[in-house]
This record gives C-alpha cells, sequence and structure tokens, in this order.
C-alpha cells in the first residue's frame, strides 16, 4: 500500500505512529468557522431548529431541567430495607 507518511512517501508495511495528540488533532483537521449562511428559508428569518428548543442558549424548560440534572429522580426509601 502506496502510503504518505509524516517524513517521507513509501510503501507501508505495518501502521504509522498515532500523530494525534492529548490535546488536539493534526493540524490539517482544524478549521475555522467564520460565517455559515442566513439562517431560515432563503435567508430570512431564524433557522426551524433554533425555535426547537434544543441548542446552545436557545434552551426550552425542558432543557434546562435536563442541564439541571432534574429529569429523573432516585427512589431512596426502596433501597433504605436493604
Amino acid at each position: 500500500l502506496f502510503h504518505k507518511a509524516k517524513a517521507k512517501m513509501g510503501f507501508l508495511f505495518g501502521y504509522e505512529a498515532d500523530n494525534h495528540a492529548i490535546n488536539t488533532v493534526p493540524k490539517e483537521t482544524l478549521v475555522k468557522i467564520t460565517f455559515a449562511e442566513k439562517g431560515g428559508l432563503r435567508g430570512k428569518g431564524k433557522l426551524e431548529v433554533v425555535k426547537t428548543g434544543f441548542t446552545p442558549a436557545n434552551e426550552n424548560e425542558f432543557m434546562e431541567n435536563y442541564i439541571a440534572g432534574n429529569l429523573t429522580t432516585t427512589g431512596g426509601d426502596e433501597w433504605d430495607e436493604w
């Protein structure tokens, strides 16, 4: 298998060392998005997903409860008998 290695090009026998670091990925995979597109149909209004309440900084009451950990409860008393 012909493979472009980090230092040279050549045939690959086995594997190449992983070039991922603890705090990032290879530089060619990092991107910066400055502007995607205007939202809504034909660029007017908000995107439909923003109206759902499931996007960051647009949380509805359900999502606020989810983030706060209020959707589940523990029985408490049922395990006290053990």
